[in-house]
């Protein structure tokens, strides 16, 4: 299994779970949890107890198997990450220890690290489990995190959650510390959800999305297990992780920060399901992509100040084959190139009877007023001021 996926905390953790939701996927992927939490771990559909690892202030690293481990692993870090950095500092060796266990023979070409940025585990102990991949794997392994802002818009847990500069707080203090680590970081702006949806509990299905595109990306036809040489009509091009970690990368050698979005549409109505040889409806090409931009995964990002943007469109084969139904690439190119000069398309065939376009628009990190605003939040917090 080519691909290391790694969960910090509750919101990292969960994010992995829901990529693993998806069939097949763990043919490609290796998971592993990271948690202070008991509970949280419980919560965990996808990931088995062998992939657990607690982090206690007592204990530092803790194995799920471990006999007593719902009573050393016992409740969190009270949304402080520099006690979860302390309790993760020194283990690195345990952090190693824990991949080789994991993976298997080999290192991985590609690790993921999920993780929130709001609270106070996965800011604090993310940086720790970046630089034991990179001790793991090597040059050879490139890190990806997929990094979720907080909302600081307005409160979502209640009067007593926290307030919106100190959660700015921990977010500066997770990334800063994060970037030194990593290829490329995916940002997921909880602010995109609105107040209400927020407090109904969306944040369920927009993990759901996120981890959908996280998977078009990395799947390619692997997952689906169709072989494109049997079309002999597929000229399509094709993208792989490597292209990813490309586009993520800046040209001054730089960690850039993408934006994610996807869109999705049925290419058969209702009849088609039924009868398989009618039904097929076309797919605009222009609507798709552009649906997929507005979609993007940060609040208030301006898609003409990306550097670099990849695409990938997901269809039936008539759509990238049959000239009565094939998409407009060339339309979904020319959107993107006109937001940036650098920009990689690939085109993968599917049996369901969708077509999707999921996009990676990335950016210098001073391009992203999201994270300007989140700093000056920070900065009142160290002022005394709370929001």
């Amino acid at each position: 299994m080519p691909y290391l996926f790694v969960g910090a905390g509750q919101a990292g953790c969960s994010l992995v779970d829901s990529v693993f939701s998806h069939q097949r996927v763990a043919q490609l992927a290796t998971p592993v949890a990271f948690n202070s939490t008991i509970r949280d771990l419980q919560n965990l559909s996808n990931i088995e107890r062998e992939a657990w690892y607690g982090v206690s202030e007592e204990s530092g690293l803790v194995p799920g198997t471990t006999a007593g481990f719902e009573e050393e692993v016992t409740g969190g870090f009270g949304r402080d990450p520099e006690k979860a950095d302390a309790a993760l500092s020194g283990q690195q060796p345990q952090l190693i220890d824990a991949y080789q266990e994991r993976f298997g023979e080999g290192t991985p070409p590609f690790a993921f690290l999920f993780l929130g940025l709001g609270g106070g585990t996965g800011c604090g102990i993310a940086p720790h489990l970046a630089e034991a991949i990179a001790e793991y794997g090597g040059p050879s392994t490139d890190i990806i995190a997929v990094a979720v802002l907080p909302n600081t818009a307005g409160q979502v847990t209640g009067d007593d959650g926290p307030s919106a500069t100190r959660q700015a707080t921990n977010a500066m203090y997770g990334l800063d510390r994060l970037e030194e680590h990593v290829d490329g970081v995916i940002l997921i702006d909880n602010q995109r959800l609105a107040y209400e949806d927020a407090a109904e509990g969306r944040f369920n299905e927009y993990n759901d999305y996120a981890a959908s595109a996280i998977v078009d990306l990395i799947s390619g036809p692997i997952l689906e297990r169709i072989n494109p040489g049997e079309y002999d009509d597929l000229d399509a091009p094709v993208i792989d992780l490597q292209d990813v970690v490309t586009s993520l990368t800046l040209d001054d050698g730089g960690v850039g920060y993408a934006t994610l979005g996807r869109s999705v549409t049925m290419t058969r109505s209702l009849p088609g399901y039924i009868l398989p040889f009618v039904g097929r409806k076309s797919v605009d090409g222009a609507t798709l992509s552009r649906l997929a931009v507005s979609k993007r995964s940060v609040e208030d990002v301006n898609p003409a100040d990306a550097a670099k943007a990849i695409g990938q469109v997901r269809a039936p084969a008539p759509y990238l084959v049959d000239d009565d139904y094939r998409i407009q690439v060339s339309v979904i190119r020319g959107l993107l190139d006109s937001y940036c000069p650098e920009v990689n398309i690939g085109m993968t065939l599917t049996k369901r009877n969708l077509a999707s376009f999921t996009t990676l628009l990335t950016f210098a990190r001073e391009d992203i007023s999201r994270i300007a605003e989140i700093e000056d939040l920070a900065a009142e917090h160290a002022a005394g001021v709370t929001v």
